[in-house]
């Protein structure tokens, strides 16, 4: 009820925006409004029951427990449902007509009722209609009982009953849904009506060309003792194939508890085809002709999920064109070659080719890759074994090569070739794809083995390769060589260790000279005769030389010569110049390896000493360029190059290099670029070079620049420049030269700097 004070207060609805159809207010509803639904202000209560004249209590106002008997005859009201029967999910029951009961009184008006019967997955209903007393209506269109295949009205019609018209047996649905409808028109309340029984069973006769098999209440446990069995029908001159999509049936060695049979069709004697329970899906299955039998069995204790399949007609496209060259294999739906022993599938899918890889143990010969020169097949391995006789060794060459990747990331596709030694040891020659030949391979022993591997993914049309054994005169006595022994094609040829030079006899060694001119930008060099120990009385010298604005660095990955307090007898010396007059950068000796040593400017001049006792292993080191460092400018023009291998190769990703020229005597600087191209960016924030009027970048900044466009000439107000260069890690171009002289020139104190770098 409303508060009659406040009506003000009230906000009234049309029956557009609410209405409760006529019905009186449910005060068990759970669809209730709250006290200040309808106020104006959210304050005020609108809505307050009576207070009952008993117990001067008022009731409560709705619940949130379940639907009331209000709220359920609203809602069959709003959307037209029939105002008798119900949906059935019990596996059987029993339904009738409201009337059929000798006491019921039906409405004038007439009966309207709608019965939804629900079976699990897997089953189908059966309705066995037992008595049946309708008013006998033209076509049967005012009064009758209808039973549809299905849910909707519009579900296939099983039956349409009135008067006296015969009721089958049985009426069975297809699936596990079933809509039973009785309706009776006004004045027609003088007959009995209707009474029928229902059951849902599994299995029966299924005659469709493809379709579902579930076990009974799929996809939960199915019931206990339960027998089903289907007899599937495909239309003549096809199959039935039968593919599981999923599978879990109580587990036993002969599956004597739960069960899943299948025979080669429908009667008892047919032959069985499986017998299956436990968690793995069974293999597709297929028939022989075009009917098969399912048969389900549960005993009483265990149950598990059951299962779900698939079946369609199926045809055996083997038995027509197929184009296999040598065996046919029916699938589901498909077909597929396949081919005798020895042989495999080319990539067209029908053609058969030896198979890959295998022993070879010819003195020559050609492997080439599945398919070539056709595209190889995706997800393959071969291996090739080439065994060559002792003492000889196998040199492969390719011919065409032709693989996914870039030869540097050979992740998908790939060759990989290694040699295999006496003692079973494997030795690698590389790992090889994209489309560069590989380099003439030479096995180490007399076995080759190499591994050709495609993903699923790109395929291109593989490799060719050649073969041919060769004798490894080396082999035995180190084919009379003192030091070294190097196999070639059909011959050999002996070389000596750091230090010694090959006689004239092309077998011996004799001490050589030991003086060096190291210019390439890096490289490796070792002690003579090294790894064997080094001789008596050597003197040898190394003079590394690099490009102009750059500097030498040795690093020494072993070192072992005679120990001495100051290194008096066997040593190594490094001097920061182009000879011993230089300042010297270390003096080493004994077995710690020195520290990596970094020269000053472009030169390094390193000095190995033995004395006549004592010799050990040596040294081995490897030489670099580090760029940046001190520059001492004079009169005569000295260059400066941003990188060791400028003009012949780009700069390298990640550069950072600080120049600091430096005037002779407190001179001037004077710095021009010759040639300038460095990655453009607006500004500059990639790579770069910036020149700076000191010796360090807390100077005057002179400019940043970056493209192609030379910068202008640039003079120090004191004595230093400083070149800073930087790259990223992505772009990189040609880089930059420049040279640079000392001067006299005044320094004007009035003179406006700006000018003077001529920006």
């Amino acid at each position: 009820m409303s508060f009659e004070s406040q009506e003000y207060n009230f906000n009234k609805l049309t029956e557009e925006e609410v209405t409760s159809l006529g019905l009186a207010y449910d005060y068990a509803s759970i669809m209730h409004y709250a006290r200040n639904t309808f106020s104006k202000s959210t304050y005020l209560d609108t809505i307050l029951p009576q207070e009952d004249a008993t117990h001067r209590k008022r009731p409560e106002i709705g619940q949130r427990v379940r639907l009331s008997e209000g709220d359920i005859a609203q809602t069959n009201m709003l959307y037209k449902c029939p105002k008798c029967g119900k949906t059935l999910q019990n596996p059987s029951g029993v339904l009738q007509s409201p009337e059929y009961s000798a006491n019921a009184i039906p409405p004038p008006e007439g009966e309207h009722c709608e019965w939804r019967i629900t079976a699990t997955q897997g089953e189908r209903i059966i309705l066995n209609v037992t008595e049946i007393d309708l008013f006998k209506s033209e076509n049967c269109d005012t009064d009758f009982l209808e039973v549809r295949d299905g849910y909707w009205y519009k579900s296939p019609l099983l039956g349409k009953f009135c008067g006296d018209t015969k009721v089958p047996d049985v009426l069975i649905s297809s699936k596990y849904r079933m809509l039973v409808t009785y309706r009776t028109s006004a004045n027609h309340n003088a007959y009995k009506g209707f009474k029928a029984h229902y059951e849902a069973i599994c299995g029966g006769d299924v005659i469709q060309e493809k379709g579902i098999l579930h076990s009974p209440n799929y996809p939960e446990d199915y019931w206990p003792n339960k027998e089903c069995t289907w007899r599937i029908t495909v239309p003549e001159n096809h199959q039935v194939a039968l593919k599981f999509q999923s599978f879990e049936i109580e587990n036993h060695d002969n599956c004597v508890y739960d069960y899943l049979e299948i025979r080669d069709g429908h009667e008892s004697t047919s032959p069985v085809l499986g017998r299956f329970c436990g968690y793995k899906n069974p293999d597709d299955i297929r028939s022989t002709s075009n009917k098969m039998t399912v048969k389900f069995v549960s005993d009483r204790s265990v149950q598990k999920a059951g299962f779900a399949a698939d079946f369609i007609k199926e045809l055996d496209e083997c038995k027509g064109e197929h184009g296999c060259e040598h065996e046919c294999t029916n699938t589901l739906g498909a077909y597929k070659c396949e081919c005798r022993i020895g042989f495999e599938l080319h990539s067209d899918g029908k053609k058969c080719e030896d198979a890959c890889g295998g022993v070879i143990e010819e003195t020559n010969g050609t492997i080439i890759s599945p398919s070539f020169p056709d595209l190889y097949p995706p997800n393959k391995i071969c291996i090739w074994e080439i065994i060559a006789p002792p003492q000889y060794r196998i040199t492969l060459n390719f011919t065409h090569f032709d693989l996914e990747g870039n030869n540097q990331d050979c992740e998908y596709d790939s060759v990989d070739i290694r040699s295999k030694m006496a003692d079973d040891e494997i030795r690698k020659h590389g790992v090889f794809c994209g489309s560069r030949l590989p380099p003439l391979v030479t096995s180490e022993g007399n076995s080759l083995r190499i591994e050709f591997s495609s993903d699923n993914s790109v395929q291109k049309s593989g490799f060719g390769a050649l073969f041919f054994t060769d004798k490894d005169e080396c082999a035995t006595n180190n084919g009379g060589c003192q030091h070294i022994c190097k196999n070639t094609i059909g011959s050999y040829a002996c070389s000596c260790h750091n230090g010694f030079v090959l006689h004239e006899n092309l077998h011996d060694c004799k001490e050589g000279s030991c003086s060096h001119q190291m210019t390439t930008p890096n490289g490796e060099i070792t002690s003579p005769n090294f790894p064997d120990y080094y001789p008596s009385r050597k003197d040898c010298t190394w003079l590394f030389t690099t490009t102009p604005g750059h500097r030498i660095k040795l690093v020494f990955s072993e070192f072992e010569l005679e120990p001495h307090q100051e290194c008096a007898y066997d040593r190594i010396a490094a001097y920061d110049g182009k000879d011993d007059d230089a300042p010297t950068l270390g003096k080493f000796c004994g077995s710690k390896v020195p520290h990596p040593i970094l020269a000053s400017g472009n030169r390094m001049f390193l000095v190995f000493k033995s004395d006549a006792s004592v010799q050990r292993k040596g040294f081995r080191a490897t030489h670099t360029t580090v760029c940046g460092g001190r520059l001492l400018a004079t009169r005569d023009m000295s260059h400066v190059y941003s990188h060791a291998k400028y003009g012949d190769q780009n700069y390298e990703n990640k550069e950072d290099c600080d120049w600091i020229v430096q005037g002779l005597n407190e001179q001037r600087v004077r710095l021009r670029f010759l040639t300038f191209e460095v990655e453009h960016e607006q500004d500059c924030g990639y790579d770069f070079v910036e020149v700076y009027d000191g010796g360090d970048d807390s100077a005057t900044n002179m400019g940043k620049f970056c493209g192609n466009k030379v910068p202008p000439e640039f003079f120090s107000s004191g004595d230093t420049l400083m070149v800073r260069f930087r790259s990223d890690d992505t772009i990189n171009t040609k880089g930059f030269s420049a040279a640079y002289t000392a001067f006299d020139a005044p320094i004007d104190e009035n003179d406006d700097i700006m000018e003077r770098y001529h920006l």
